[in-house]
């Protein structure tokens, strides 16, 4: 009996010396790899007035090129952030000003004590911009839920928007008219504590060491600071996970954007056999393809100065497979809106 008990106490001494280890590596990781990888823009200080006390955090902002016309870019639900952008917002510099950002919580922004409602990101782009003094005109480039983000913010701010750009956004009635997935792939609410929980503790910053399928898709030049941020942006990119479906129905019968150019971009290319989710079939990704360009198409009517494209050659990540397409895009808007300004 004493041997037992001495060995559970020997086990659990062991575990926690083993946590503290853990949480020492993530505390020591996340400040050394920010001095190690600087934020390529400036941290903007907005007031967080949701807090009990008026407190400020940090947004990361990054803006390239000039021109009385910016474009901002409004990344997905993930944890890339502006670093997502990389293959698009040099070329965009070219031509215009260009301003890539970090959503609270990911990369180099800050979190935020509020959940991250909609509105509320679009509320802290707002401040951040104004803050750092990128004044209007915006066109506004929304990739994948980052189209919501962006539309809510031309309803906000209608006087700022003067055009837009969807990238395979996201459409307010996706969930009732797309084919139910016959295997869900929402992480449950213990997976997803669990989650937080091992980004916290180190866990997952070991496990990120590891070599996974999607790390392939990510150009090389972006993996090591992706890496770096990973674990700490989780638990936001979590957070924005389960609000997907209130924040979709926020965009609901929205304003058209009227008269302001709109270009709505589709990814329409086929998945493999072998790139299937577990669970899925080939007729079941055809079905919810053909549903998808019908939701596109009704994105597309949203201005009566649209055009809209479909790829067959580009995945949802288009930034990665087409940026080309996306910076055509970005251009031909951004013409349309100085001509308008010339008349």
């Amino acid at each position: 009996m004493k041997f037992l008990l001495k060995w559970m106490s020997t086990d659990f001494l062991l575990g926690i010396v083993l946590l503290s280890g853990l949480f020492l590596y993530e505390y020591w990781s996340r400040n050394y790899l920010a001095k190690k990888y600087p934020p390529p823009g400036q941290l903007v200080a907005i007031e967080d007035s949701h807090s009990e006390r008026l407190r400020q955090r940090k947004l990361h902002l990054h803006c390239e090129g000039e021109g009385d016309v910016t474009v901002v870019l409004e990344d997905g639900l993930g944890p890339m952030g502006s670093l997502g952008w990389g293959k698009v917002q040099p070329a965009v510099a070219k031509f215009t000003k260009v301003c890539a950002y970090d959503r609270a919580g990911i990369m180099w922004s800050e979190p935020s004590s509020h959940p991250p409602t909609a509105e509320q990101i679009a509320q802290d782009l707002h401040t951040a911009l104004n803050q750092a003094g990128i004044n209007s005109p915006y066109v506004l480039v929304g990739f994948s839920i980052g189209g919501i983000y962006s539309r809510v913010f031309a309803e906000l701010y209608p006087d700022d928007v003067v055009g837009m750009v969807l990238v395979d956004s996201a459409h307010p009635d996706q969930e009732e008219r797309l084919p139910p997935a016959p295997v869900s792939l929402e992480p449950s609410p213990s997976k997803s504590w669990l989650t937080r929980q091992s980004a916290r503790m180190g866990f997952l910053r070991l496990l990120n060491h590891l070599p996974t399928p999607m790390a392939k898709r990510i150009p090389p030049e972006m993996r090591p600071k992706l890496k770096a941020f990973h674990p700490q942006s989780i638990p936001a990119v979590l957070a924005e996970t389960q609000l997907v479906h209130d924040n979709l129905h926020r965009a609901k019968g929205k304003k058209s954007l009227g008269d302001r150019p709109l270009v709505v971009l589709t990814a329409a290319k086929p998945v493999p056999l072998n790139g299937l989710p577990r669970g899925f079939t080939q007729e079941y990704m055809q079905q919810q393809r053909f549903v998808w360009q019908e939701l596109q198409a009704e994105l597309s009517a949203l201005s009566v100065r649209s055009q809209h494209t479909i790829s067959e050659e580009s995945s949802h990540q288009m930034y990665f497979d087409q940026p080309e397409l996306i910076i055509d895009a970005i251009h031909d808007v951004v013409n349309e809106v100085q001509q308008d300004r010339l008349q």
